[in-house]
Formats: structure tokens, C-alpha cells, sequence
């Protein structure tokens, strides 16, 4: 799939928590977006000319968040960083506004294999590629799917409702949020601890099971490591990571 230059045309915004807004785009040529889900697509803003940037133009990339490929819209989600130009620019967008993109990219992308279990890692808005993974892993009956989230509270628990409602309708499917520092009772789907340690409570199999880890730079390093020394090799553990640059 080639990648593109175009403009996306912001339909609607919405806060998804305190921190995090939700973004509703449509191509502003009105042609179809192709991508897969897993997929990215990179927005490019223009700062300020100075000595310091010279005017060229920042890219920050962002999953593709919908769950719906019928209809003619991207979603994304973003997190508010003070003073990021992608913020500023994102968070006081207004409906109609047009942002140069290309796209789509990326690599974390489901594939055609023989698997028993897909385990699917994300934190914060790491989690956004696997929301528009959910329809097509709906239909793979055959294949057992664990997704993890991982947040310090529950309102930071991104897309929760959407994995739940999955998690309830399907067998195969299963969500956990992974709360680090909540302190109010634990609900139904939620866990204490960091997302990486529930490895443990898996059984995971190397060799069978596939790992998919996206978000924080660190809990990636930390997960891959761990994966490893349990006797994962680099083809069966697929990763992205979130750099807050915001």
C-alpha cells in the first residue's frame, strides 16, 4: 500500500479523559482513506520559521482508531502535552479545519498465520490500533485473543467500553485494564499493576503464542526484555513505540 499526501478535514472532537481527546477526520478531497487496521497516518504541522527549526515541518504519527471501515472517517486519539505543537494544534482545532497528512504506515498489522493466541499490549493511546482491530478479530473464532491496557487510573482506561462490549459478546476475546495506581475498588475486567507483569498469569508459549506491544517506550523495552528471557524470538514479539512528543 503506497503511501499518500493529503489533507484530513477534522469532523468532530471529543474528550475520551481528563488528559486524552478523541478526533473524527475525513479526507478533504473526499476520496476513500485505504489502510489496515494497525495501521498510522503521520500529520505534518509547520512551526514557527527560526534558527532553531527552520521552518520545517514537524511530523507526529498517530494509529488509526475506528472500528467502522464503512464509513468515510479516521479516528484518532491523542494526548494533551503542554506546549506540543500537535496539541496546540489538534486540541484547538475547530470542525472544518484541514491538516496535511500522509499515510498510512506501520507494520503492527494482523496477519495470515497459523496461531492458537494473539496477545495484544498497549498503553495509554497505544491501545488505539487494536480498537480498530476488534470487527476482524471478531470473526477469528479460532484464535484466542487477550488484549491489555495499561493506565495508572480508570479514567484514563481508553476505549474500555468498546473492548469490553467485545470481550462480553465474544468467548475468544478477553480485556484486561491494568491500573498501576488506582486507588478505588477494582471492577469487573480491571487488575492491579503494571500492563507488562500479567505475563505471568498468561502461560504464555513461545514459539505458539504472539506477542503485540504499543505505547510507552519504556514498558516496551521492559516487556521485550522479559519476553525474551522467557524464549520469545523477535518474530513472534511485533512492536511500536509512542514517543511524548506531543
Amino acid at each position: 500500500m503506497a503511501i499518500q499526501r493529503f489533507e484530513l478535514e477534522l469532523l468532530d472532537k471529543k474528550m475520551i479523559s481528563p488528559n486524552t481527546m478523541h478526533l473524527s477526520f475525513k479526507r478533504a478531497d473526499n476520496l476513500e482513506l485505504d489502510y489496515i487496521a494497525g495501521q498510522f497516518v503521520t500529520f505534518m504541522f509547520e512551526p514557527k520559521s527560526d534558527k532553531a527549526n527552520s521552518g520545517k515541518p514537524k511530523r507526529r504519527s498517530y494509529s488509526i482508531a475506528t472500528m467502522d471501515k464503512s464509513v468515510d472517517s479516521i479516528d484518532i486519539a491523542i494526548s494533551y502535552i503542554k506546549g506540543g505543537i500537535a496539541s496546540e494544534h489538534l486540541f484547538n482545532a475547530e470542525k472544518g479545519d484541514k491538516f496535511n497528512v500522509m499515510g498510512p504506515a506501520g507494520r503492527l498489522i494482523l496477519k495470515e498465520e497459523e496461531i492458537q493466541r494473539v496477545i495484544l499490549v498497549g498503553t495509554g493511546t497505544g491501545i488505539a490500533p487494536y480498537r480498530a482491530m476488534l470487527p476482524a478479530l471478531a470473526e477469528q473464532s479460532s484464535l484466542q485473543v487477550e488484549i491489555l491496557l495499561g493506565v495508572q487510573y480508570r479514567q484514563d482506561a481508553l476505549y474500555a467500553d468498546d473492548f469490553i462490549e467485545y470481550a462480553n459478546n465474544y468467548d475468544h476475546i478477553s480485556f484486561k485494564a491494568c491500573l498501576s495506581r488506582e486507588e478505588q475498588p477494582l471492577k469487573k475486567h480491571e487488575v492491579k499493576g503494571y500492563v507488562q507483569n500479567q505475563f505471568d498469569d498468561l502461560a504464555l508459549i513461545p514459539g505458539e503464542d504472539v506477542i503485540y506491544l504499543c505505547g510507552n517506550p519504556d514498558m516496551i523495552d521492559d516487556a521485550f526484555a522479559n519476553l525474551t528471557t522467557a524464549g520469545f524470538d523477535s518474530k513472534s514479539v511485533r512492536r511500536e513505540k509512542y514517543i511524548s512528543s506531543n
